[in-house]
Order: structure tokens, then sequence, then C-alpha cells
């Protein structure tokens, strides 16, 4: 997926943390490639390399909304991904 489109996705996240969806921080998960693990009832785990994240799904505030404690963990979580990936492409063109 393209760089600038990852973060765009980023940002409309932070953007909309107090009213934010769980397709929301789904699909910035999935853009930051960030795979689907086993979910158990309303719980679901997420993981890219060794950054694990289990989301829950929103059963209060309407029963969509996340709570902005959940989105903020995401925007993390994102955040930490997104260093390793940086990492991972710098040790990729050192190689080269």
């Amino acid at each position: 997926m393209d760089k600038t489109k990852k973060e765009r996705l980023l940002e409309e996240l932070k953007r909309k943390r107090n009213s934010s969806a769980l397709s929301d921080a789904e699909t910035v998960l999935r853009a930051w490639q960030f795979m689907e693990g086993r979910s158990k009832g309303h719980a679901r785990v997420w993981s890219y390399r060794h950054i694990t994240l289990t989301l829950h799904v929103p059963h209060g505030r309407g029963g969509r909304v996340m709570d902005p404690g959940a989105v903020a963990m995401v925007i993390r979580k994102v955040g930490e991904a997104a260093l390793l990936q940086e990492k991972e492409e710098e040790e990729k063109d050192d190689a080269d």
C-alpha cells in the first residue's frame, strides 16, 4: 500500500479520535500490515512482528463508537510499527 495512503488513514483516525468506529481502526491496522489473529467473543488480536494489540468490540457509547483510549492505543501501536518498518527499510537499503 502507498506510504502516503497509510499516513493519511492514520491522520484521519487521529482527527476522529472521539468518534472513531471499530472499522476505522481495523482499516488503519490493515494498512500498516497488522495481521488479524485469533478472536474470542468480543475481543480480536492484531499483531505486527512482536507488536500485539487486543481490540474489544465497543458495547457502550451506542455500540459503534470506540473509546478514545482504545483509539489512542491503536495510534500508539501503529506508531511503533511505523518505526519498525522504517528501520527495516533502512536496513534493506543499506544491504543493497
